[in-house]
């Protein structure tokens, strides 16, 4: 008898289980049934700041009949180079290779220009980069390689040291913009922001602002005063796209 009335109470148990877990699962909640409603906006900010670092791109390059010759002298005038800025106050850290290439190309003899007479001649460019705080010197630096022997000035970019600062603050700004265009939509639509839903970065990063190798043919002079470089402001831009949930009503 006792069994009997043991079994009768687990399966009554567990029909009662059933049945309100069916209840509960047809049953929805009103704030279910309501679809949530999402603003997306697009940030962006740019700051401007003045640099504090300069890297200049001096070269030499050498021309010869042989290899070894080619090399040998561009060895001979970068080391030139690589004292004189050094006998300036720069140090050997401020001095790196860029890049060193050497090839050979082919050219008619300019008396009597014949195909089969071409002659190969061999080019050897080193690359030495620059890195210097003293914005003011950089015209006297860039002189002084030249008297010293390099003979191509590539470029020269001011940028910042450590523009990280930076970067977060642009990055806030254009946070808080997207939100700010968030709560205009909403409130032109008569809604409310309730909370960030989901917020990317796009991108950021900073532009340095740099003298390209045209700028700096019609800058460079001899006339025994340094060349005049002024470098502008460089510029700092973050954006980033947000979405916002709106208060269901």
């Amino acid at each position: 008898m006792q069994t009997k009335n043991v079994l009768f109470t687990i399966t009554f148990v567990l029909i009662m289980a059933i049945t309100l877990s069916g209840h509960a699962q047809n049953q929805t909640s009103p704030a279910a049934s309501v679809p949530q409603k999402i603003i997306q906006t697009y940030g962006e900010a740019e700051l401007s700041s003045q640099p504090d670092l300069a890297q200049i791109s001096l070269s030499i390059e050498t021309h010869s009949r042989l290899a070894d010759d080619a090399v040998e002298e561009n060895a001979r005038i970068a080391n030139a180079v690589r004292q004189a800025l050094l006998d300036f106050g720069l140090s050997k850290e401020n001095l790196k290779t860029g890049s060193y290439r050497l090839h050979s190309y082919r050219e008619l003899p300019r008396e009597k220009p014949d195909i089969e007479k071409e002659l190969i001649y061999y080019q050897a460019t080193n690359e030495i980069i620059v890195s210097t705080a003293q914005l003011d010197k950089v015209g006297e630096i860039i002189d002084l390689g030249v008297i010293s022997g390099a003979n191509n000035i590539n470029y020269i970019s001011f940028e910042l040291k450590d523009p990280q600062d930076l970067m977060i603050h642009a990055l806030q700004m254009a946070t808080q913009q997207a939100y700010r265009k968030a709560k205009a939509i909403a409130r032109s639509v008569n809604e409310n922001i309730a909370a960030l839903h989901t917020v990317k970065e796009e991108k950021t990063g900073y532009t340095p602002f740099r003298f390209q190798d045209n700028t700096l043919q019609r800058e460079i002079s001899f006339s025994g005063a340094p060349t005049p470089i002024e470098p502008d402001e460089v510029t700092i831009r973050a954006s980033v796209v947000a979405e916002f949930s709106l208060t269901i009503k």
